[in-house]
């Protein structure tokens, strides 16, 4: 009798112990245990050649689903977690556009007003150029004239600095004509913010996004700043092997691809906008509403972000020197998935990875 009592207390420790785990990691077990999604995400990993991945998802507002696989450091086997923090490239457009359309709705500054009001270094070109028209790509700015551009590896000292690289340069169209994917437009935005607030672009997502949202592990990407849980960055080779990513420094562009985050941080952003927490209703519609060129062309992509053709999709990638991220946000479900990587690019969509992980957590809702 003593031995199945003690048999019973043990079980009843064990389950509880169970429970907690799946508490503090707060991961659905119905999927942890589905062998299909098992097999999918290994399959992930092996067809794109992932040191690690690291997934995220809420519905509602609350986490349901958090976990990691593989390696945040290859070279010392060092297992990533959900804490693991990644480069998360141009999914920090969607970071500054948000900061934007907040100091838009306090009066700080006008979305419509010529982009020299607030950053008086950049130089008045032909048409007039906007904060609209540079969240939506439209405002001629080019992009990386070339790959060392891309792998920068010069320090500049604030937004306002980093915009002498291209400031002096022709458009490349008039204001409102063409969508071209431009990440140094975003470094004007970010100097239009260090300037209307008098204060650094780190200090002003710290202090307008971060706090608000509750997101801890989400920071400027500065190689020297020892930061806890950060990833090592890969590249794949031909043979599905790897090297270690290239040195960069972000300085360059961290309103348009320079911010590290998780993508439990990640999905704490898009929680907060879904529930008005950093912006209001009005300005969440008007940043997630695609944008036309003046002579009506869809561009599919509104202030940051980029926008189903049913809109009922609203989503962001990003590239960068080992690493990559994605947040997909479906509003009416009131469903948020982000991820991360620590590679600088998949083989596969990421799009349609995203789009079956909503899959997969519809029928686990069911």
């Amino acid at each position: 009798m003593k031995t199945k009592k003690k048999s019973a207390i043990y079980i009843k420790r064990l389950s509880l112990l169970s429970a907690m785990i799946c508490l503090f990691n707060c991961t659905s077990q119905s999927l942890v245990k589905d062998e299909k999604f098992n097999d999918y995400i290994n399959k992930t990993l092996k067809e794109n050649s992932l040191p690690s991945l690291s997934i995220a998802v809420s519905r509602k507002n609350k986490t349901i689903f958090t976990s990691a696989y593989g390696y945040a450091d290859l070279e010392h086997k060092v297992k990533a977690t959900t804490e693991s923090v990644y480069r998360i490239g141009s999914v920090s457009k969607t970071i500054t556009s948000a900061l934007i359309m907040i100091l838009n709705e306090k009066g700080k500054l006008d979305i419509e007003a010529p982009i020299q009001n607030y950053c008086t270094l950049f130089p008045n070109k032909r048409g007039v150029v906007n904060s609209k028209l540079l969240m939506s790509h439209q405002a001629g700015i080019r992009n990386y004239a070339s790959v060392e551009e891309f792998y920068s590896s010069k320090r500049y000292k604030s937004s306002s600095d980093a915009i002498s690289i291209f400031k002096e340069d022709p458009l490349i169209a008039n204001p409102g004509t063409k969508y071209s994917y431009s990440s140094y437009g975003y470094s004007i935005l970010g100097c239009a913010i260090e300037h209307v607030l008098d204060n650094s672009f780190e200090i002003a997502l710290e202090d307008y996004i971060f706090k608000i949202a509750n997101m801890k592990n989400t920071e400027m990407d500065y190689s020297e700043t020892i930061i806890l849980n950060r990833v090592n960055g890969y590249e794949k080779l031909g043979d599905g092997t790897h090297k270690n990513s290239p040195y960069v420094d972000l300085s360059n562009k961290f309103p348009g691809g320079g911010i590290l985050s998780t993508p439990t941080d990640l999905v704490k952003f898009g929680n907060a906008l879904l529930n008005n927490k950093l912006v209001n209703k009005k300005s969440l519609q008007e940043m997630w509403k695609p944008q036309n060129t003046i002579n009506g062309k869809s561009t599919n992509y509104a202030f940051g972000w980029r926008i189903s053709d049913d809109q009922r999709e609203i989503y962001h990638g990003g590239s960068s020197a080992g690493g990559t991220a994605y947040i997909y946000i479906k509003p009416e479900e009131e469903l948020v998935i982000a991820f991360t990587a620590n590679l600088s690019s998949w083989s596969q969509s990421r799009h349609e990875f995203a789009q079956q992980l909503a899959e997969f957590f519809k029928k686990d809702e069911n």
